[in-house]
């Protein structure tokens, strides 16, 4: 009985192990439990010594009621360069935060669940914005990007439910994974030709995107990138991408024009599961396409 009793405790490590290890493909992650972190709060503002200047690390509690926060430009006579992660996490008041000049990188989740924040403006300065920066930011509606940023992480505007347009700068390559996920507002998205990867769950749920140009030097559709994008009625595959995979555009029940490119050599398992309006595709001769790839879509296959 001790004998059976070690093998299944050896055999539930092993399971746990290979759980953990799991490999995600679509570049985005499958749930939105972020984590959770408890900020503890001085009373005034707090900087940490960096290389280059100061980090505005967390925002004071004597500041909590005010629904604007302007972040120094300079502290014991060096610039402020960065805004910690979580600085202003959970910040009840705060409407509007003005950054200075002098920042070039915003921590993670440095605004998550600022449930009143309607307006950001980042300037010029700024070249990395830290994963889930805006995430649950329920009423934000506006971003405004300087012409330098360069990197726009995960999660950074998942759960934006009042964002309704987003441009992204020329300098951005990459739209990381679950970027605008949850944003059930979101109509115009603008990408432009720098763009080389969309990642998986980028623009999930977003319900009311309607059409979106995708980037020439893209070459993937990644898993999930589309899903429950209820309202998206017609997609241009770019010339160049071979792989459209798994839930790419699961649950777009308004699609009902895809222009599949010769390049395309795989379509996966449920990309295009539930679309309730494509009612045919074409696609170039010798693709594999999965046989759950139209799961519950009346979709008539052609080749070419």
């Amino acid at each position: 009985m001790k004998k059976l009793s070690l093998i299944l405790c050896v055999v539930l490590s092993v399971c746990v192990l290979f759980a953990g290890c799991s490999d995600n493909s679509s570049g985005g992650i499958s749930n939105n439990n972020a984590e959770e972190i408890t900020v503890n709060r001085s009373e005034e503002h707090t900087f940490e010594k960096v290389e280059g200047g100061y980090e505005f690390v967390s925002a004071g509690t004597n500041y909590d009621l005010d629904a604007t926060v302007e972040i120094p430009e300079t502290y014991e006579g060096e610039d402020v360069v960065a805004i910690g992660e979580y600085a202003f996490a959970d910040f009840s008041f705060l409407e509007s935060v003005e950054i200075p000049e002098t920042v070039t990188e915003i921590g993670k989740r440095a605004f998550k669940g600022c449930l009143v924040l309607k307006k950001v403006t980042i300037p010029d300065s700024v070249i990395s914005i830290g994963s889930g920066c805006f995430t649950d930011c329920k009423v934000l509606k506006e971003v405004n990007f300087g012409k330098n940023v360069e990197i726009i992480e995960g999660e950074v505007f998942m759960g934006c439910i009042s964002l309704e347009s987003i441009v992204i700068p020329e300098k951005v390559t990459a739209i990381r994974g679950n970027c605008f996920e949850n944003c059930s507002s979101l109509k115009s998205v603008t990408l432009h030709e720098n763009i080389t990867a969309i990642h998986g769950y980028a623009f999930r749920n977003c319900v009311q995107l309607e059409n979106i140009e995708l980037p020439s030097k893209i070459t993937e559709i990644r898993g999930n990138t589309f899903e429950d994008c209820k309202s998206l009625k017609s997609i241009v595959i770019p010339e160049g991408v071979t792989r459209i995979a798994a839930h790419a555009f699961r649950n777009c029940s308004s699609l009902y024009d895809v222009s599949v490119p010769d390049t395309v050599t795989e379509i996966g398992s449920s990309a295009f599961r539930e679309c309730d309006a494509l009612r045919s595709i074409v696609i170039p001769e010798g693709a594999y396409v999965n046989e759950r790839a139209f799961k519950d879509s009346p979709t008539s296959i052609s080749y070419k």
